[in-house]
Order: structure tokens, then sequence, then C-alpha cells
């Protein structure tokens, strides 16, 4: 098996069919290189999946199309299998015998076959000028740029004369950092004065970025906050009934009967598992069954309440189920 002689052949082959497509030029290098990696063996069993996927062939059809094509241009054999414990397999024409048409080589420089120059001597090879190098300007040697300067590591820039003092990587001249003012102030104190004493420069906005990160804090701080567990109703922290009362107070929820409507909660059970059902916030729950009971019209008032009486302001459940968008039987 001549590899090289078979690409050839192959490839020449599949350029002179007008009716080739880059389905069939893929689909050929895809069984290709499978039947090499298989040491060029007798045949091929077919993965139609993963030769799709080599092939960058999308639809079965195209696919199938596409084998018969390839089958009919004598490039290989396909034996399709009728049963799915046996898969298909496929047969490459082993090519490295073919004939192909000589390939012309380049001249180089050279004239043409059957033609004459123009000078009628070949073209002499180019010239090849000896350029002295250039001398750096000032007889430094500047590094080459690279990514060796990023790390750590010290890196310096030679210079030919007594020059100015060299400089590492983290090191600082005299007088660097400092204002103009503080530069300048060359004065030296008297003899036997006190030194004076140095002052740390003023970090600009400092204040600032601590208000800022005290926000930011405080803003992150709320954003954590655990939601609340999902309890059953007597693990709740108003299962105790004056808690429940409590939860009440001050609204107009207390006007109905409390006590009733806590038992109505502690018995309610899931329709499907028969648990107690687990709910987060236990008040909103239990304003729930109220607000239902008056949209139905059987809302249980506590003992002592007057009915409402329409057209009278007052403190009574009417007012509730009108601010909630209710309508009880007690309005008209």
């Amino acid at each position: 098996m001549n590899f090289i002689q078979h690409t050839r052949a192959a490839h020449y082959q599949l350029a002179q069919q007008p009716a080739a497509t880059p389905h069939h030029v893929s689909l050929y290098w895809a069984l290709f290189f499978a039947w090499n990696a298989g040491f060029f063996e007798r045949g091929l069993a077919l993965d139609h999946a993963a030769a799709m996927q080599a092939a960058h062939i999308g639809n079965e059809r195209t696919y199938r199309a596409t084998l018969r094509d390839l089958e009919a241009w004598d490039l290989l054999t396909y034996q399709p299998s009728h049963s799915r414990h046996q898969p298909s397999r496929c047969y490459l024409t082993d090519l490295s015998g073919a004939k192909l048409p000589e390939v012309k080589t380049a001249t180089r420089g050279k004239s043409a076959p059957g033609k004459s120059g123009l000078s009628g001597a070949e073209v002499p090879e180019p010239l090849g000028a000896e350029v002295p190098p250039v001398g750096s300007l000032s007889g430094a040697e500047v590094p080459e740029h690279s990514l060796y300067d990023k790390t750590e590591s010290i890196k310096t820039v030679h210079q030919n004369s007594a020059a100015a003092p060299q400089k590492k990587i983290g090191e600082r001249f005299p007088g660097e950092g400092l204002s103009e003012a503080q530069v300048l102030d060359t004065e030296q104190p008297p003899p036997g004065a006190a030194p004076k004493k140095k002052l740390a420069p003023k970090k600009k906005g400092v204040q600032a970025d601590t208000i800022r990160a005290a926000a930011t804090a405080a803003r992150d701080e709320s954003r954590r906050r655990a939601p609340l567990p999902e309890l059953p109703f007597r693990q709740a922290a108003i299962y105790d009934f004056e808690a429940f009362t409590a939860a009440f107070a001050g609204t107009d929820y207390a006007l109905t009967d409390l006590r009733h409507y806590h038992q109505l909660v502690d018995n309610w059970r899931d329709k499907k598992t028969g648990l107690p059902p687990l709910r987060r916030d236990w008040v909103a729950t239990s304003k729930k069954f109220m607000l239902n009971d008056a949209s139905d019209n059987r809302l249980k008032l506590a003992p002592g309440t007057q009915p409402h009486q329409p057209g009278q302001p007052g403190t009574d459940p009417g007012t509730l189920f009108a601010r909630t968008g209710y309508r009880s039987k007690y309005d008209t």
C-alpha cells in the first residue's frame, strides 16, 4: 500500500467527477483515515453515526446518497447489512497502482521548453548583496521584546559609559513619589536643631473608600440573609393561641373568630399525602383562610361582633373586605 500514490490517485479521481461535492470529499477522506487507523485491513466495519460526524454530514439521506456515489465512481464497495447485530461493511479500492498524468515541474527561471528567451540565455540567479551590520546609535544594548520582563525577574539595560544608575523592578530612586514641594525643599535644618518629623503622604479617597466598603458590606449582608424555613403549623412561632391572637391585634382580622381559624389551620392536611403542609409564613396563610371565607360569604366572626350595617362608618368586617377587594354578605 503506497500511501502517497493512493491519496494522489483518489484526489485526482474525485476532481474528475463533475457531480462531486464537498460531501463526497469529506466522506471519502473520513473513511480513508478510518481505514488507515485499522492498518488497511480487508474490510472496514461502518459506524454510520461516527462516519457522519467525521464527515460533517447531518442528514442521513445525504450520507447514504454520497456513499452510493462513491461506490459508483469505483472508489469503494459498500455492503449494507440487513441485521441489527451485524454492521455494514465498506471496502475501499486500493489506488496505489493507478496511473496518473505527469506533473510538470517548475522552470526555476529558465525558458519554457520549446520557447527561446529574449536573449537566448538563462536568467542568472539574483546577486546576494552583503549588508554590513548597523551599530546602535547610543551604544546601549536593548533587550528583545519578551514576556520575561512581565514576571518578577529583574531586567536591566546596560550603558557603555559611566551611565545613569541602574534601577531594578520594585526599586525607587531618591525623591520618587514625592510632591513637587517636597522635591524642591532642599533647605537643611540648622546644626543642633531637632529633625523635622516625616509625615506620611496623604492618601486620597480613603474616607470615601471606607464609606463605600461599609455600604457594600451592609448591602451584601442583607442579600445573604437565608430565607425562612418551611415548617408545619405546629412548629411555627404563632402556633400558641396567644401568639396567634397577637399576630392579628390592631387589624381588621381581629374581628374574626380567631379560635375557629386557629383550629381550622391546625387541622389542615394535604389531600394527596395526608400530612400537615409546610409554609414559610403562617400569618399570611391564616389571612388567606379568612379572605377565602369572606369571598364565599361564610366568614366566621368573633362572638359579640356586630354585623356590618351598610352606610354606617366604623371598624367592622365590611371595612376589611372593602380594602382587600372582597365582598361579604354584610356588604351591599
